[in-house]
């Protein structure tokens, strides 16, 4: 017999134009510009707003502000503009030439090439109808060695250190042995083996280690990824402070405002044709939401950040990181009565201003811990206090996670070792093995 069961549940079903509106909420305000430009494109009824002449004088001096101290890099030049650069003037033949430079355009985004010849070979004849020998391909792949950064052209870290100590003048064969028949050992810091196996001094092993880290681990290291332009951080989000108190600004995007074009709104009042009625009535509608949209993202946008600041007071008045209080996504969303998604989509990839620095709004938010008192801090504290145990350390002995938690403990904070490993790992710090030194 089958049995029957009556349930009950409730769905949520969002509609597209919430859809498209969650994504205007989402982008940051450098991306806001393009997606106002390409509505405007694509809606004639959607035009730019005619700005009074004193609104442009009062946002004259935002409008021409300098970014340059937001700016992420500082070199236009690629790797792989500046690799050719160094074959002006060569006297390679023009078939060497065009494998040097097939090779450099394989480089990957380190500077390395990680396919092996055979595999370019391939590509050669499948792509170019070229027949070319692996001997010719090792011939390129020397000359692309040979430029500067050294290193670059290697296939993985070893060879790109092996290729650097090649140019060393004069060149330290203990070195070159070392890495080149001991690099594990010598990559994990496994001193014992190497003063067994290579029979050196402390002293020796302590000046090779010294020359090793001088070198360059990854050749594109100072280049830019793109020749077409430089990456710029625009803040979303400005807190100033004004007698000890916070006044949050939203930046405004370059454009000017938008508004409803009053040509097609009048035409739509006045045309009888049908076809022409619809279309009209479709773009002056979308117009419209689009409009709408943005002025809600405005103010979605600045009640979300009010209720985050209004909760993070102190830290941003003092710019101390053991200010910066516990927080989630759902203490806002409960300040704001908002849903913890929307409030995810605010704080994502949105940077804000203040006068201790630039940084992404979602690094406001952090797990509670709560000590043995019942005082909850923020784990932000912990992950401070476990780098300076770091910092302090004898690096000779360096401490390992277990020794970390107690000494983590005489500080009230009690977490466990895996949570270390954790924290340890959050913050990019090397396991204990590999912060050792001799």
């Amino acid at each position: 017999m089958v049995k029957q069961k009556l349930q009950q549940k409730q769905y949520q079903k969002l509609s597209a134009k919430q859809i498209q509106f969650l994504g205007l909420l989402q982008i940051p305000v450098v991306s806001l510009e393009k997606r106002i430009e390409k509505e405007i494109e694509e809606n004639p009824a959607l035009e730019e707003e005619e700005e009074e002449e004193e609104e442009q004088q009062h946002y004259s001096a935002y409008k021409t502000t300098n970014y340059d101290h937001f700016q992420i890099e500082d070199k236009l030049e690629s790797l792989t503009d500046y690799l050719l650069k160094q074959l002006v003037g060569s006297e390679l033949s023009h078939d060497n030439l065009f494998l040097v430079k097939y090779i450099i355009n394989s480089l990957d985004d380190n500077g390395f090439l990680t396919r092996d010849l055979y595999s370019l070979s391939s590509d050669l004849l499948t792509g170019n109808n070229l027949s070319v020998d692996d001997s010719d391909l090792n011939s390129a792949l020397k000359i692309v060695q040979s430029l500067e950064p050294y290193g670059v052209g290697a296939a993985n870290l070893q060879e790109c250190l092996l290729i650097q100590l090649e140019q060393l003048s004069p060149i330290n064969s203990l070195a070159y042995d070392i890495i080149s028949k001991h690099y594990s050992a010598f990559s994990n810091k496994n001193y014992e083996s190497l003063l067994r196996d290579v029979k050196i001094t402390k002293d020796e092993l302590k000046e090779i280690y010294h020359l090793v880290e001088s070198l360059n681990p990854i050749p594109s290291a100072g280049f830019s990824k793109s020749t077409t332009s430089t990456e710029y951080i625009y803040p979303d989000f400005k807190a100033l402070i004004n007698n000890n108190n916070i006044e949050l600004h939203l930046t405004k995007s370059s454009s000017r405002g938008i508004t409803v074009s009053k040509y097609y709104s009048e035409l739509l009042e006045k045309t009888d044709d049908a076809k022409t009625k619809a279309f009209l009535k479709e773009k002056v509608e979308k117009a419209e939401w689009f409009k709408d949209s943005i002025k809600k993202r405005q103010e979605t946008l600045k009640k979300v950040m009010s209720a985050i600041i209004e909760l993070q007071n102190k830290y941003f008045i003092s710019g101390h990181e053991n200010d910066l209080r516990p927080m989630k996504l759902a203490d806002v969303a409960n300040i704001v009565k908002m849903d913890i998604s929307t409030i995810s989509r605010v704080s994502n990839s949105k940077y804000i201003e203040t006068h201790f620095g630039t940084f992404k709004v979602k690094e406001l938010f952090s797990e509670a811990y709560r000590k043995d008192n019942g005082e909850f801090i923020s784990t932000n504290k912990i992950k401070n206090c476990l780098r300076d145990i770091i910092n302090s350390e004898n690096k000779k002995m360096p401490f390992n996670d277990e020794q970390i938690a107690d000494l983590l403990g005489k500080e009230e904070y009690d977490i466990a070792r895996r949570t270390v490993a954790k924290y340890r790992e959050q913050l990019g710090i090397d396991t204990a093995k590999l912060r050792r030194q001799l």
